[in-house]
């Protein structure tokens, strides 16, 4: 049977009208499911299920958040990326997406991670909308005998004794981003790594180490406190919280700006309707008051474009594959 140039058009236009038809209909047939790479409890799953809450009656639809922590966030983002791509399954990541990528590359890596990493951060994923941006702090305890950037690098070096900072693990953000500080200040801070946040932060108020980066949220109460000195915030701008804490650039080390975020994805080839459509939605509510009242004891609202999204990962790659390359052998 041979088809000639009409029934190719024809074909061609009931194809696109049935997709069309299909992408109208979406979200009908099933709930949505956010699987969430995190443990229930945690920032990542309160943000996700204070949107999700919100864009379900924009959606008329029942949206899910299925938690699957585990591998430095691998196990949950894989079942992402091998989820039918309909629109029905998307996924939170963050930072450790862009830093595990990075990392995939060493020889060692599934020894670091917990995991190998059986996808590609860029290829296997589309940018549906951002989610929260964590805004860090640099701080010290008081006994430490700094009150500036500049002192606590001055410390560091003095007599050629290093001066430590607490990190949650090797290959974790803030494992990078103190590295990263390390680098762009020419200090000589020493990595002293744990398992998570909280135990980090409780040898540093009891003055068993001397520095971290932390998250502002998390920070606040212990330097309202007094417990806690800060030294720096390490965004553009600085944080209305912290309003009078001058940011990096400002305590004359430009050219370091990070915050932990985290944003949405869907699988790889998700149609382009379904995906605009998310992205118009999350945005939308990410940007209500409600939602950032929700968001207030952990991070800021971040609505974002996917083509903006795609721009930070591909930089963030590159970024953390050059520390990573520097002080991970």
């Amino acid at each position: 049977m041979t088809i000639n140039r009409r029934d190719l058009c024809t074909l061609a236009a009931l194809g696109l009208a049935s997709h069309a038809s299909w992408a109208q209909e979406w979200p009908a047939k099933q709930p949505v499911r956010i699987i969430v790479p995190y443990p229930a409890g945690g920032n990542a799953d309160a943000a996700a299920r204070a949107l999700a809450e919100q864009v379900s009656g924009a959606l008329k639809q029942t949206i899910l958040i299925d938690n699957r922590p585990g591998a430095s966030s691998i196990i949950g983002t894989e079942a992402v990326s091998r989820a039918p791509a309909d629109g029905y399954t998307l996924g939170v990541v963050s930072d450790s997406h862009a830093i595990n990528h990075a990392m995939a590359k060493l020889p060692k890596a599934s020894d670091l991670l917990g995991a190998k990493v059986p996808y590609d951060a860029v290829r296997d994923f589309v940018p549906v909308s951002g989610l929260i941006q964590i805004p860090l702090v640099l701080v010290i305890h008081p006994k430490v005998p700094a009150r500036s950037v500049k002192e606590l690098v001055q410390l560091s070096q003095k007599n050629g004794k290093g001066s430590n900072f607490g990190t949650m693990g090797t290959g974790s953000p803030w494992f990078l981003h103190m590295h990263q500080l390390n680098n762009l200040t020419g200090s000589v801070l020493v990595d002293v790594p744990y398992k998570g946040l909280a135990p980090a932060a409780t040898d540093l108020l009891g003055g068993q180490i001397d520095a971290m980066v932390m998250p502002l949220h998390y920070a606040l109460q212990h330097i309202k406190s007094g417990k806690l000195l800060p030294l720096a915030t390490l965004g553009t701008q600085r944080h209305p919280l912290l309003a009078d804490v001058p940011t990096l650039a400002e305590s004359g080390y430009p050219g370091l700006s990070i915050s932990n975020y985290l944003f949405i994805v869907a699988p790889a080839n998700t149609p382009k309707p379904v995906v605009e459509r998310l992205g118009r939605e999350f945005n939308a509510a990410l940007k209500l008051p409600l939602i950032k009242e929700k968001f207030a004891a952990s991070g800021d609202p971040y609505p974002a474009e996917p083509a903006e999204l795609a721009a930070r990962l591909n930089r963030d790659i590159e970024a953390y594959g050059s520390v990573i390359q520097k002080t991970i052998q």
